[in-house]
């Protein structure tokens, strides 16, 4: 991981002090560079104005704790399907005692049940196969409930200005299509993008780029870079898109 829209030449340590200290004692909750960069982001206002946070893709509920963290007024709703990750998930908001809710469900285009793909480092889990190059890890199969954020987020708190945080391997293109609706008040999402996919027909980051502008997105920020370690290439990208319909830019 890099940390490009700090300080140049490696010293985006200096902008976060309490970001490494959460790491030091909380390693297992926290990526410094996520930590850090949603720190600097609240203090420079690049986010700002929002009034609830929604975790897609929550896993064990490692966002849900660094957004609480910088945001610990705010009420936090994860959504994660897999029943393993959800148990330690629902363990880790009793005992940070984060406000809001988190939810066994997965999220998508429409309602169905769905088989979800779970492998030994869980934040490989995903609907989709994973390619020929990465099917290396064993992985077992479960059945699990889907719906759409749309009409999910009509049994919650009402939501007038939300970030929306997505990490769902490969399954982004499914989720945004299902949230037609929640993007009306929705003002930031933070999407992990994939520039060379995993999975095979998992959307790649131009598609959920393209995709989310059409609902009025804008990416106003590129944070946590995965490379190749060999090549340098950019693997992945955790992106922040602003909505600016919102603000009556479009």
């Amino acid at each position: 991981m890099f940390l490009d829209n700090l300080l140049p030449d490696c010293m985006g340590i200096l902008t976060a002090p309490s970001a490494i200290l959460k790491r030091l004692c909380r390693k297992e909750m926290v990526s410094f560079g996520l930590l850090a960069n949603l720190n600097v982001m609240k203090r420079r206002k690049t986010i700002s104005g929002i009034d609830s946070i929604w975790d897609i893709g929550a896993n064990q509920g490692q966002f849900a704790f660094m957004a609480h963290c910088v945001w610990p007024e705010l009420p936090i709703y994860s959504f994660e399907p897999d029943p393993d990750s959800f148990v330690q998930l629902q363990q880790n908001f009793a005992k940070y005692a984060i406000p809001g809710q988190p939810h066994n469900v997965a999220l998508g285009a429409e309602q169905a049940s769905l088989e979800l793909r779970r492998y030994a480092n869980p934040v490989n889990n995903s609907f989709l196969t994973r390619t020929e190059h990465n099917e290396t890890e064993s992985y077992t199969k479960v059945i699990v409930d889907c719906t759409t954020l749309d009409t999910f987020s009509t049994t919650l708190p009402r939501t007038k200005a939300a970030l929306l945080k997505l990490d769902v391997q490969g399954f982004e293109l499914a989720v945004i299509k299902g949230s037609t609706n929640f993007f009306r008040h929705c003002r930031y999402v933070l999407a992990e993008v994939s520039f060379s996919s995993s999975y095979t027909n998992g959307a790649h980051a131009d598609e959920v780029m393209l995709a989310l502008r059409e609902h009025g997105f804008e990416c106003i920020q590129l944070l946590d870079l995965l490379r190749d370690k060999q090549t340098g290439h950019i693997l992945e990208a955790d992106m922040l898109f602003v909505n600016k319909r919102m603000d009556g830019h479009l």
